[in-house]
């Protein structure tokens, strides 16, 4: 008796990324409750593009803050049960200079923010 492929959720998943012809950083897939978290969190933006819906950052944002609201997007994503690729280069907890501190000192204010009602 041969099994039957299992359902993926592919569309769940969230890819956060640098767009390298353009440098904005967007999010790609997910559900409805995901984009709730990456407009809430990171200060996604959602836009229409050619091949469907997907959600950036807003345009000139200094690369530290891309990656500081991309990796907070990406966490409280993956608090809430998604599942999500941030692209290594965006993820401002491995980086081994000072923006460490930093950046958990933001990740902790934003989940404070979340948190109250």
């Amino acid at each position: 008796m041969k099994q039957a492929e299992p359902d993926f959720f592919v569309l769940e998943y969230v890819t956060i990324t640098k767009d390298p012809r353009t440098d904005l950083v967007v999010a790609i897939g997910g559900t409805e409750k995901a984009v709730d978290i990456l407009q809430r969190t990171g200060g996604f933006l959602s836009a229409v593009g050619p091949r469907g819906d997907y959600h950036r950052l807003p345009h000139g944002l200094p690369v530290e803050q891309q990656r500081l609201k991309a990796t907070t997007a990406s966490h409280a994503l993956l608090t809430a049960g998604h599942n999500v690729h941030l692209d290594p280069a965006l993820n401002a907890l491995a980086t081994p200079d000072g923006e460490h501190e930093a950046a958990l000192r933001y990740l902790a204010h934003l989940a404070e923010r979340v948190a109250t009602p």
